[in-house]
């Protein structure tokens, strides 16, 4: 079947951030494109009218909520949702299937759909991707989506592996449903797997294999961190075919469209407008400003003096700081129209620099003006030196080294701890396998002691399950953190069982136990490790960023703790996914893989000994993009021709005769 939508693209900067034209029956859109959310078939508070006024060509309504009301017959009666609602641009529809999974305890979900009851007259309703697609086209929309399996972007992996493979198959099903009745509708296939990198490969190679007529990808700015969304909508984007139109679903804020964009991705809603508008809230170039605040009781001059809107050429910040401080409903009418019209004047001000050519300019400039100007921290005045205990905007307390910025685990010390070091380096079977050698953690950045007691802990509370001892030796040039996070109970509760081993550790430079023990030696790491005896299991290799600290994150330093792990099975874990940490760690003689999503970071490294250790071994296509990268050098050092050929010719990437590729 002949798509009927088509896709000319215009202008693709270097990041991939594109520019385009979507052409569909209701005539042109413009890329990168804003669509305003008309859940149920209007805009909240504006008319249609004023939406195209806006600048707006395309927006999106809700299946669900439409086929609960008006209900299907009331668009076969009036024909479709846009004679209905008054509206002569394209609608985009959402299958319904993200309304579905938010209700609470009132559905059942099974292979065939979604069985539940509408909360307005407790009549009951099959959601399959069969029916949606036919009220899709009952609803007469231009794009329609496929139904998928919406569950939290922070699900386990195991979860999200079956919702991510229920959406395949709902997605050929809603495709096959389609080509039954062409009514001249697109269809959009959903890109999902969570917050797992290999997850969104997979589900972006599945889906693109067949004849959808443009890709969304679906699942974030569902509880994820801001900074995982951008991660992943990077890692997804260039893995869609870049002939088919490409939509961020239900994002976001000026700035994340902005990361967006960045990343390629075209068409994007969001309910942010109206929604802050009705809290008080307008966007300008300047940023988001609470009209509420009493400096603006004075303020003569227009919201955005470069803003077009008729808000901003007749009213004055004074007046509606009057309206919003009271209240008054015409303050959310007003302040939706201007953050509309804020958002289109966005989309044109990308497009226009990405055809003419100065995009990454642009990207900057846009970066510095819309960026959230509050604090990602704030200081709790507990200071020794030249580290100072904060607590994060997520809440946490961490450590911040005042001199260049960085603050340890800044997603919650505990969480990251746990998930990186413990969880993904396997402790707990480790710890089961008998032996009487006890198991040997290098620590290597002990800082506030989180890893280490993280693993003491998991340790501890195996009991009886624990059938051999372990042994931590942690590296560290500064105590600072350490004592700051252990005179702190309520921010750092975890230390607090092990209180008597973290005194004993900086008082005499040890704690021990009967089956565990934890050593610390105090000073640079780089000439410690030539002093360790034994060699080590596993490493939690945790220093400061190779911009703060680029001495340990060298090809010497990693060789010599590489040469600290001899056994077979040694497996070390970083916070770094960075290229020059995945070249320096293979130049040291380890293999490499990709390692889970943490917080902010969509990917880590995990690396290990021997082949075969690491399930998600970088393979051909890691090495085909290390080579067109722009910095595929190690760190500390140029990448010079034997090195390079050293990478080239690294055991995990010569394929024996018969074997699979692997294709991460």
């Amino acid at each position: 079947m002949r798509s009927p939508i088509r896709l000319e693209v215009q202008a693709t900067a270097p990041s991939g951030a594109r520019a385009g034209v979507l052409h569909t029956r209701r005539g042109a859109t413009l890329l990168p494109t804003f669509m305003p959310v008309a859940t149920h078939a209007h805009v909240r508070g504006l008319t249609m009218d004023e939406v195209a006024e806006s600048g707006a060509t395309i927006c999106l309504s809700n299946t669900y909520h439409l086929l609960l009301r008006p209900g299907v017959e009331v668009f076969e009666r009036f024909g479709d949702v846009h004679r209905y609602m008054q509206w002569n641009g394209g609608v985009l529809t959402d299958s319904g299937g993200f309304q579905i999974f938010s209700l609470p305890g009132s559905r059942e979900i099974g292979e065939k759909g979604a069985h539940f009851r509408s909360p307005y007259d407790n009549h009951a309703h099959l959601l399959s991707p069969e029916t949606s697609i036919e009220t899709q086209q009952a609803i007469g929309s231009d794009i329609m989506m496929v139904l998928d399996v919406c569950i939290p972007s922070t699900s386990a992996e195991p979860e999200t592996i079956d919702a991510m493979e229920r959406t395949h198959r709902w997605a050929l099903r809603s495709l096959a449903a389609r080509n039954a009745k062409d009514t001249g509708q697109a269809v959009f296939a959903i890109v999902q797997g969570g917050v797992f990198p290999k997850l969104r490969t997979e589900s972006a190679g599945f889906l693109t294999q067949h004849p959808f007529d443009g890709f969304a990808i679906g699942g974030l700015a569902v509880g994820e961190s801001r900074e995982l969304l951008y991660s992943m909508t990077q890692h997804t984007a260039p893995l869609l075919p870049a002939d088919r139109p490409r939509y961020l679903m239900g994002v976001g804020t000026p700035i994340d469209l902005v990361e967006a964009v960045n990343a390629g991705v075209d068409m994007f809603d969001c309910i942010v407008p109206p929604k802050m508008a009705q809290q008080g809230y307008a966007y300008t170039f300047e940023g988001m400003l609470r009209m509420s605040r009493n400096e603006f009781r004075l303020g003569d001059e227009p919201l955005d003096p470069t803003c077009l809107c008729p808000v901003c050429k007749r009213y004055t910040r004074s007046y509606l700081r009057h309206l919003a401080h009271g209240n008054h409903y015409l303050a959310s009418r007003l302040l939706s129209v201007h953050n509309l019209w804020h958002y289109q004047a966005l989309m044109r001000r990308m497009r226009e620099a990405i055809i003419e050519g100065r995009w990454a300019q642009e990207y900057a400039v846009l970066r510095e003006l819309l960026a959230p100007k509050k604090g990602m921290y704030r200081s709790t005045g507990a200071k020794e030196g030249v580290f100072e205990l904060v607590t994060t905007r997520q809440g946490h307390r961490a450590v911040r080294h005042t001199g260049h910025g960085e603050i340890m685990h800044p997603v919650g010390p505990w969480d990251e701890a746990n998930r990186l070091y413990v969880d993904q380096l396997e402790l707990e079977r480790r710890l089961s396998i008998p032996s009487e050698d006890p198991l040997r953690i290098l620590d290597v950045g002990l800082g506030a002691g989180t890893n280490a007691i993280a693993a003491l802990t998991r340790a501890e509370k195996m009991g009886s399950n624990r059938k051999r001892p372990l042994e931590i030796v942690s590296l560290e040039i500064d105590l600072a953190p350490l004592r700051l996070a252990a005179a702190d109970a309520e921010g750092f509760p975890f230390l607090q069982p092990w209180k008597h081993a973290v005194e004993a550790l900086l008082t005499e430079g040890r704690w021990d136990s009967p089956s565990l023990s934890w050593r610390l030696l105090e000073g640079d790491a780089v000439k410690l490790v030539g002093e360790l005896d034994g060699v080590f299991d596993v490493i939690f290799f945790d220093p400061f960023s190779p911009d703060s600290n680029p001495t340990m994150w060298t090809i010497d330093f990693l060789r010599e703790v590489r040469s600290r792990t001899p056994r077979e099975g040694g497996v070390l874990a970083t916070y770094s996914a960075a290229t020059p940490t995945r070249v320096s760690l293979l130049l040291a003689g380890f293999f490499v893989g990709h390692g889970m999503s943490t917080g902010t970071k969509g990917e880590t490294t995990i690396a290990a000994t021997a082949p075969g250790i690491v399930q998600q071994a970088l393979g051909q296509r890691w090495l085909e993009r290390w080579q067109r990268s722009s910095a595929p050098g190690p760190h500390g050092g140029e990448l010079t021709t034997e090195l390079a050929q050293a990478v080239r010719a690294h055991p995990q990437f010569l394929v024996k005769p018969g074997a699979p590729v692997v294709e991460n």
